[in-house]
């Protein structure tokens, strides 16, 4: 069995070739503070370009799926002990992007940021609480539990997007559905596939400053990670 690497970072880009362009731009913002960092990208092979091998230093399209949450298959497959899952829209804009695993908390199996209510698509709040964790960059370990949550996360959004899985409207909205987040929330919550979460140190913000957050969530400190939608092409 090939011995896994300490530290890595994993990109996926699948259903439309706007995230596979997205990927290879973060990448190499990466790169530029971070020539050392390793990166592992998830994709389809008639995707990728020679030149996507100089960039990348592991690239996996065997069995990667054509869908928009391809990044809940990849999460148990990585290369690494430790990976810093990001989302392919990102760009790295400070050094010590070098620091961000030090966030991660050993005493937990994930660590991530907090999500804003002010900058959400839909009211993230509901009867038993509210959507919390962003899903869009986060960093966990290789711990069997930790790896059998990821494939559970992916096995559950799939019965959840197909309506297989319906839940009590009244408690918790159907507008929901489309949401990761929601699923990763009944998973931490409502099963015991739980696992062990913190968060990382304040102000969390400058490791995913989503595009629409408030100045005043990095406490005057410089933004490493900016987070904005790419828009969707006709491609898929």
């Amino acid at each position: 069995m090939k011995k896994k690497i300490n530290n890595g970072f994993l990109y996926v880009a699948s259903l439309d070739k706007i995230f596979l362009t997205a990927a290879r731009y973060s990448a190499t913002s990466l790169k530029d503070y971070w020539p050392e960092a390793h990166v592992t990208l998830f994709t389809h092979e008639e995707w990728v370009k020679k030149e996507d091998y100089e960039l990348f230093d592991n690239i996996i399209t065997r069995d990667v799926p054509n869908h928009p949450r391809a990044k809940l298959w990849a999460l148990d497959k990585t290369p690494y002990k430790l990976t810093c899952y990001i989302d392919a829209d990102t760009v790295i804009q400070h050094s010590n992007i070098k620091n961000i695993f030090k966030q991660f908390k050993k005493s937990s199996d994930i660590t991530l940021t907090r999500a804003r209510a002010y900058s959400a698509s839909i009211d993230p709040t509901f009867s038993e609480g509210e959507l919390t964790d962003h899903c869009g960059l986060f960093i966990y370990n290789d711990k069997s539990r930790t790896l059998n949550f990821m494939k559970n996360w992916w096995k559950l959004f799939n019965k959840q997007i197909q309506g297989k899985w319906q839940w009590d409207t009244r408690k918790y909205p159907e507008y929901f559905r489309q949401f990761d987040m929601w699923t990763y929330w009944w998973l931490q919550n409502k099963t015991d596939l739980k696992i062990k979460r913190s968060f990382f140190s304040k102000p969390d913000a400058i490791w995913n400053f989503i595009y629409n957050y408030k100045d005043e969530e990095t406490e005057g400190k410089d933004i490493v990670v900016h987070h904005q939608p790419v828009p969707r092409s006709e491609m898929s």
